[in-house]
């Protein structure tokens, strides 16, 4: 039993740091809108974002016993990630409004998923602490 809380407090602090480096993310973004700093700098954030959510991911998809919410989570967090990519790009060689506001909205629904992780695996922490050890 004690094994298996230390993992749920390794997953919830991982999606922590997730959505910590997504909400700088996000506001590197705006930075980036209002030309406070380069392009560069969000699309190399970016990397590191997508890189922890990644490994955020990878460990929750490793957890014994399965969490089926957890995992759908890390699945739309990673899903999220790529078409982030994809959106991010396309706004800017296009230089288009409206794919750079759907890129944001992306980027906080992207951000809520991650809270949403954390979320999970502190109740699943919670309720293996309150399991009897066998």
């Amino acid at each position: 039993m004690h094994r298996r809380r230390e993992k749920a407090m390794k997953i919830a602090a991982m999606f922590r740091l997730t959505a910590t480096v997504i909400l700088i993310q996000i506001a590197l973004g705006g930075l980036v809108t209002f030309s406070f700093v380069d392009p560069l700098i969000h699309i190399v954030w970016g990397v590191v974002a997508g890189v922890v959510a990644l490994v955020t991911a990878v460990a929750t998809l490793r957890l014994k016993p399965v969490d089926s919410q957890l995992r759908g989570v890390a699945f739309g967090v990673v899903g999220g990630f790529v078409v982030q990519v994809v959106l991010g790009f396309a706004a800017l060689n296009l230089s288009s409004d409206v794919l750079a506001w759907v890129h944001l909205v992306l980027g906080v629904l992207i951000y809520a998923m991650a809270l949403t992780g954390m979320s999970f695996a502190q109740r699943r922490e919670y309720l293996s602490a309150a399991q009897p050890a066998v």
